[in-house]
């Protein structure tokens, strides 16, 4: 099994948005580059399977945990949210499966069924631009940046932040993640989250020895570490959603 997945509305959104707002045809246009996008991808890969997640209406279980996780996200154009059916219609009759749970994000989905189909022995490409997918992307699980033409590696975290990717989720959970309006610890920026990191390891060891850390950093850390254990439950992938699909519902069948 070869897994294509498509973080649907991270393709599709980047792609509207790349169009022009005041043309009538928008729509129309974001659904043919959008299913080209697709199509080369699944060529690339060499794809058997393949499967494009779309987010659900929600609430979510991170709602629950954290009301105000989103809160300032921008919200989808209603002529784009009106016209997802029909784009997912159209992905059918292509023979690309679209899947779609209320209950949870579409990042969770995609986790559970990589980290599902890399357990059986198949291999995984994530078309994701979201980096945060690359806490999963090590053995037969890739992520793939569609905009760039490239698939993104260890190297893309550690050049970029200095991390391991093992630590991308402990060093958000620590400077938290605006994304998503996840707070982080107070007073903890980028640089010095990752000199933490260094010198503890993870999340955990920074939060232990919090009151060996001199100075208002120190303090911060001892009086918010729930903030930082929230976060830490809010930005991490979740992997073991219960899922009614069977993944050979997931074979492209591409059209005769």
């Amino acid at each position: 099994m070869n897994l294509l997945l498509i973080d649907a509305m991270n393709l599709i959104r980047r792609i509207y948005a790349a169009q022009s707002q005041h043309s009538q045809d928008a729509i129309e246009q974001t659904l043919l580059l959008s299913q080209n996008a697709i199509l080369k991808d699944l060529e690339i890969v060499d794809a058997t399977h393949v499967a494009c997640v779309f987010d659900g209406k929600g609430p979510t279980w991170r709602h629950a945990i954290y009301p105000d996780y989103k809160a300032d996200r921008k919200p989808m154009p209603d002529e784009l949210g009106q016209a997802l059916p029909a784009y997912m219609a159209r992905f059918k009759d292509l023979g690309i499966a679209s899947i779609v749970y209320d209950q949870f994000e579409a990042d969770d989905v995609i986790a559970t069924l990589a980290v599902k189909t890399a357990a059986k022995g198949g291999r995984v490409t994530i078309v994701s631009t979201d980096k945060g997918f690359m806490q999963i992307a090590k053995g037969v699980i890739r992520l793939y940046h569609h905009f760039d033409k490239r698939f993104l590696h260890p190297d893309d975290v550690r050049q970029q932040l200095g991390l391991e990717p093992h630590q991308l989720v402990d060093f958000l959970s620590l400077v938290g993640d605006t994304t998503n309006h996840v707070p982080g610890v107070a007073g903890v920026g980028p640089k010095t989250a990752g000199q933490l990191l260094d010198q503890y390891g993870d999340l955990d060891n920074v939060l232990i020895h919090s009151d060996q850390i001199k100075g208002r950093i120190g303090q911060s850390l001892s009086e918010h570490f729930r903030v930082a254990l929230r976060a830490r439950k809010l930005v991490r992938l979740k992997t073991d959603c219960e899922l009614d699909l069977n993944l050979q519902d997931l074979r492209y069948t591409p059209p005769r």
